[in-house]
């Protein structure tokens, strides 16, 4: 069962700044000057820029600005609903696997400071290049975030726990834990029980991630019943030798025991991204 997160009464946002001033405007506004209509023959002014179609399509599968743009909209009010307290008041926030933004692009007008890291050179250097609110910052596999300890009070991380090995997954957990101070909130975004039945009942999910049927079954045994984490690697576009990828499933147990111990699991909004993945909302001690 999902959890709900107190915080009522915090969210809400003075409405004096026009959307121009982006995030840190009115928050229903700016998401709404983000989203773009069928016949837009370029993006309103006052919007971050779009990555390529190729690397568009690399970190998400996605082609179309309007989709890239439907997508941050909707991670951002997710994100919103189960945070304690209005996204543009934090005063620094990780994007750990910020890709080529879908998520940062909408913190255009963030007065706070906002670091996105990611492991490829390519996304790293078109958000350099491209985001001037984003500082961009290379990470390396396996090895110590490159930021100091108690540094952040938000940390942001979509579809990247959903993809790693138990060892990777654990190993950041502890950098996370490391580079969060004291009280932070972090939202990680998991695949769990809703992404699992999604997969076993529908044909176009089950496509969609790739992975055999056998790999499904065993991993829906680990979730009913066994340890509660499932990793199946994958052979796609991401997969690297330098680290493993694949799909990764984890039951709200296994949030609870393996998380709970370097965090306060505050909340679970399951299904909280397009009725899919689970956001997980912690606390850091």
């Amino acid at each position: 069962m999902s959890e709900s997160m107190g915080g009522e009464g915090q969210r809400s946002l003075a409405v004096t700044i026009p959307a121009c001033e982006g995030i840190a405007g009115d928050f229903e506004a700016w998401l709404a000057q983000n989203l773009l209509p069928s016949d837009a023959s370029a993006p309103p002014e006052g919007i971050a820029p779009f990555p390529p179609a190729d690397l568009m399509h690399n970190t998400t599968g996605l082609t179309e600005p309007r989709d890239f743009a439907s997508h941050g909209v909707h991670f951002m009010r997710a994100l919103n609903t189960l945070s304690p307290t209005a996204l543009p008041n934090f005063r620094s926030v990780l994007d750990f696997g910020v890709g080529v933004g879908r998520v940062a692009r909408l913190f255009h007008g963030f007065r706070g400071r906002y670091v996105g890291m990611d492991v490829d050179d390519r996304h790293i250097a078109w958000v350099d290049g491209n985001l001037a609110h984003v500082q961009a910052v290379k990470t390396r596999p396996r090895r110590r975030l490159p930021a100091l300890d108690r540094s952040f009070d938000a940390v942001i991380s979509i579809s990247v726990f959903s993809h790693l090995s138990e060892a990777d997954h654990l190993f950041y957990l502890d950098e996370l834990a490391r580079v969060a101070a004291p009280g932070a909130v972090l939202f990680l975004s998991v695949h769990g029980e809703q992404a699992l039945r999604r997969a076993q009942e529908e044909e176009r999910i089950f496509a969609m991630l790739d992975i055999p049927a056998d790999a499904l079954e065993a991993a829906a045994d680990s979730l009913h019943g066994g340890r509660g984490y499932a990793f199946i690697r994958q052979n796609g576009h991401l997969t690297s030798a330098v680290y493993d990828y694949g799909i990764t499933f984890v039951s709200q147990d296994y949030v609870h025991g393996e998380w709970g111990r370097r965090f306060e699991v505050a909340a679970i909004g399951a299904g909280a991204l397009h009725d899919f993945q689970d956001v997980v909302v912690l606390r850091a001690r």
